[in-house]
This record gives C-alpha cells, structure tokens and sequence, in this order.
C-alpha cells in the first residue's frame, strides 16, 4: 500500500480519476459472549492456561497471530472499486486459494 498505485490492478492512482479508495479487511476470532459465574471465578485455571500455552509451543508469533486477528489495507482505483463493491466475496468462492 504506497498510495500511488493500485494494489489490485497497479494502475496509477489519480490519473484517471480524482479519488483514490482505500479497503480494509479485518479478520478476527469471533467469541460469544461469556457469562461467568461465582463458581466460574472462584476455579483454578492455571491448567487451562497451561494448555493454552502448550497449543501455542513451535508456532511462530505470525502463525500464532493469524489464528486470532489479522487486519489488511489496500489503495484501489476507481474500477477496482466498482468492482469490488458489486462482486466482493464471488471472487473469493471462484478462487478460494486467491
């Protein structure tokens, strides 16, 4: 993302067009909400957090990092951005490796 070109198709930001667009994707772990008790306060998790930490041994801090959140921001020009606005997850069923 350098502002000046577009990261989708590389063309020149604001050579044809006045605007520039900017898209931000953000992936995170989605968690319901926890409703904690009295009993639930009062446990033990020191186990728990051991585990925690055992499932996380031989990942890097990126792959560890990648299961949680990750967020992306890219330029885009005018045509990448009409066509991403109408066909925004078909290319991603079209091509999930993409």
């Amino acid at each position: 993302m350098d502002h000046a070109t577009c990261d989708l198709c590389g063309q020149t930001l604001l050579a044809k067009s006045k605007v520039r667009f900017e898209m931000k994707i953000e992936i995170k772990a989605a968690y319901d909400p926890l409703n904690l008790s009295e009993e639930d306060l009062a446990k033990d998790v020191s186990a728990q957090i051991a585990q925690v930490l055992r499932q996380l041994e031989g990942l890097s801090q990126e792959e560890a990092q990648d299961q949680v959140y990750r967020a992306f921001q890219y330029d885009l020009c005018s045509a990448c951005q009409r066509r991403l606005v109408q066909d925004h997850l078909a290319r991603l069923k079209r091509d999930p490796d993409a």
